[in-house]
């Protein structure tokens, strides 16, 4: 695990993250409350590195706030990235694999996270069918984003493209308003362009339309779509 991380595993924060958890899980508190010392809460200032790995990964993490970006890396060097925002589980697809990770995980805003260790929540999982129940539904969830985000990379219009990868960021990481996504914090024009896989210069012009055309209201990295 690369990175120094400011620990802090003090019982009042450690018990209110394992609490978040039980919620995300859906199941008691106290359930999990007999793994508690094998947990632990982490924070992560922005630009930190969660976690590189190629090797068997052996923790889990929840995230409690924050937005981190993971990238895969293949053979090649290329990246896939994706983008989570806080109450989300991960890597969750690589419970009951014991294949290579190849993932780097970075905060990209502070962040807190709570570390399960894999073979513990295996563990539970295979003990408590409504735990498995609940991480299926949330795999599947997330299975569909990124089939958004993939569909989205396929789209061979630039300006199309872009507006398809905004809305896979709204549905990822967005606050939803009823007439429009918002999205906090973390907006760029160089990072809209990584995920789209379209030059910066190219993203500038489309979203310099979109905002012409009222469809995007931008203030600095605050983003708001309008539906």
């Amino acid at each position: 695990m690369a990175g120094k991380t400011f620990i802090n595993n003090r019982d009042n924060d450690l018990s209110e993250g394992l609490k978040q958890l039980a919620s995300y899980l859906n199941i008691p508190t106290g359930v999990i409350q007999a793994f508690k010392s094998e947990c632990f809460i982490r924070h992560y200032n922005k630009g930190q590195i969660i976690y590189y790995s190629s090797d068997q990964p052996t923790y889990v993490y929840l995230l409690l706030d924050g937005i981190v970006l993971r990238e895969t890396i293949n053979e090649d060097g290329d990246a896939y990235r994706k983008l989570n925002k806080a109450q989300v589980l991960f890597p969750l697809n690589h419970l009951f694999r014991k294949m290579e990770l190849n993932e780097m995980c970075t905060a990209i805003t502070p962040c807190n996270v709570i570390g399960i260790p894999k073979d513990m929540l295996e563990y539970l999982c295979k003990n408590h069918d409504d735990i498995f129940v609940t991480l299926f539904e949330k795999l599947n969830n997330e299975l569909e984003l990124l089939m958004e985000y993939n569909m989205a990379l396929t789209t061979k219009l630039a300006r199309e493209r872009i507006e398809k990868v905004l809305y896979y960021l709204c549905h990822a990481i967005g606050c939803d308003h009823d007439e429009f996504y918002e999205i906090n914090h973390i907006m760029t024009i160089q990072l809209l362009s990584d995920l789209a896989g379209i030059s910066r210069e190219t993203t500038g012009h489309i979203v310099h339309e979109l905002k012409e055309e009222k469809k995007l209201i931008k203030n600095g990295k605050n983003w708001m779509i309008i539906k």
